[in-house]
């Protein structure tokens, strides 16, 4: 049944304008009421681009600096939350992802009951066939015991949705998703039941972590297959563990950490055991030349994310990365 719920687009970018350029027209051609479009302090162009656009339903926040993904979801849900009360649903996504034709009609179709604070969507890769593996759902294996043993015996095809769960149109329950393609529950934010996305963790992780924290609020996760985005994504090399530049190594373990914290709880201290030496342990998919500065930057970032220190400033992890952005 269709209710015409109001939504907007919140899209986050950084210095990729050809990738933003082809999100913006595939958002532009689906009916989201607003778009607002959180510009991270680019220097390609990017602002004087977005300026030029004409679509009243565009809004361009610039950024003075770069907020990274966390720092721009957070500006993006709060200026909706507090300067756009008509909008019910936000959808996030990054400059390098875009929905489908459709998928706001697909997302009007649904049944969303009140308890229900957000929709994960199926994300595949740009050729629309291969699955996007840094964006598929899960459950937490730490909340639901059967998913427990069967990621025990399985890895992380234990706790993720699988395969079938993309081809049909049933909606199915989950923990956690990415911000790409996922549709929140505005009042949720305005009321104070959920905050804004954690922005000193910077990038990655935030916003698995920021679900979570919004079901362990009390408000339920669909996976809803029928609607669909693509992500361009080439953090990962074949779907596979591998982060460059360097310097989002440092992003990625310690704020996994954090997700490891919050999702397993009384058994943190065991997952600490398994996921810290596994991090070590991804040397072997980089060049000799980067093993070095890899392992430093992993003992920095396990230290940090042990203590549950978040202090520091995108400049000094390029400092000590030894990288530019």
């Amino acid at each position: 049944m269709v209710d015409e719920r109001s939504l907007a687009a919140v899209i986050v970018t950084f210095n990729r304008l050809e990738k933003l350029k082809r999100t913006i027209e595939h958002t532009l051609i689906n009916r989201f009421d607003l778009v607002v479009v959180v510009n991270n302090a680019s220097t390609d162009g990017t602002a004087e681009w977005l300026e030029s656009l004409e679509d009243e339903r565009l809004i361009v926040l610039h950024s003075e600096k770069n907020l990274g993904g966390a720092g721009g979801f957070s500006q993006g849900f709060n200026h909706v939350a507090t300067e756009l009360p008509e909008i019910q649903w936000l959808v996030c996504f990054d400059d390098d992802a875009w929905p489908e034709l459709g998928a706001v009609t697909q997302f009007q179709e649904l049944e969303i009951p009140s308890d229900v604070g957000s929709v994960a969507v199926a994300v595949y890769l740009p050729d629309g066939e291969q699955i996007s593996e840094m964006n598929r759902p899960s459950v937490n294996p730490f909340w639901h015991l059967k998913k427990f043993v069967g990621t025990t015996l399985n890895g992380r095809k234990g706790f993720h949705v699988g395969d079938s769960d993309y081809h049909g149109n049933e909606v199915v329950e989950v923990d956690s998703s990415s911000f790409v393609g996922c549709f929140i529950r505005v009042e949720n934010i305005r009321n104070g039941a959920i905050g804004l996305p954690r922005s000193e963790l910077f990038i990655y992780a935030d916003d698995i972590i920021y679900v979570l924290e919004s079901r362990k609020a009390g408000f339920r996760h669909f996976f809803a297959p029928s609607i669909r985005f693509r992500h361009d994504c080439e953090t990962l090399v074949n779907q596979q563990d591998v982060y460059r530049p360097l310097w989002k190594v440092y992003y990625t373990y310690r704020n996994r950490l954090e997700l490891f914290r919050i999702a397993s709880g009384f058994f943190y201290p065991f997952v600490l055991l398994i996921k810290v030496p596994s991090f070590f342990l991804k040397f072997r998919f980089y060049e000799k030349s980067e093993q070095r500065m890899f392992f430093s930057i992993t003992a920095r970032a396990v230290w940090d994310g042990i203590r549950r220190d978040f202090r520091k400033k995108h400049h000094e992890v390029l400092a000590f990365s030894k990288l530019k952005e």
